[in-house]
């Protein structure tokens, strides 16, 4: 006789199975493959100053500095763009606290963003927002993680050129994971190019 145990793990399998093979075919039929096959590679770098707010630590005088690649494409043909980013680099400088320490914290960073363009042919003005899990080196200051997320929103214009120059606001921090997590908040000036 069949326990219920196995009965919910034939289940699970079964329904896992059918949502992949269903999702495939939904994908190459709508064309998510070809779009992807389509995409761009874009590398931007960017610098940027620490930000202090009420609940945080202290961050006035920190600056750091980052590259990131990434290869983005659109969804279905649209002026939306997603893409999988990575950042292969990442040095924040923190300024010397009351204590006299100084720390640089070095970084590495992988996730997903969303973008999209105010023209069909991702040119102009465009908003993108983004999630990556980011490794660091050393812990920032009052966060007790080495593994964090850094959250960030922005703005940018994308020239005919394939340059384009863009204002993010980001946020790292352990998302309460661990404690204490006092996050960082950073203002980030970017340019880059796709090719």
């Amino acid at each position: 006789m069949l326990s219920f145990r196995r009965i919910k793990k034939v289940a699970f399998l079964s329904i896992s199975l059918t949502l992949v093979l269903t999702s495939e075919t939904l994908c190459s039929y709508v064309g998510f493959f070809d779009d992807f096959k389509q995409g761009d590679w874009r590398f931007e770098s960017l610098g940027g100053l620490g930000l202090s707010g009420p609940a945080e630590s202290d961050r006035k005088g920190d600056y750091y500095f980052a590259g990131s690649l990434e290869y983005e494409w659109s969804i279905y043909g649209s002026r939306t763009n997603v893409g999988i980013r990575l950042y292969p680099a990442f040095i924040y400088h923190q300024e010397e606290n009351d204590k006299g320490d100084t720390d640089t914290v070095f970084g590495e960073a992988l996730g997903v963003d969303l973008r999209r363009y105010q023209y069909i042919n991702n040119r102009g003005c465009y908003w993108e927002i983004g999630v990556s899990t980011m490794w660091n080196s050393r812990l920032f200051r009052n966060n007790a993680a080495r593994w964090n997320f850094l959250s960030e929103i922005g703005i940018g214009y994308k020239f005919d050129s394939d340059w384009h120059v863009a204002l993010k606001f980001q946020h790292i921090s352990n998302a309460e994971t661990r404690s204490p997590n006092a996050g960082v908040n950073a203002l980030a000036l970017c340019l880059g190019f796709t090719f």
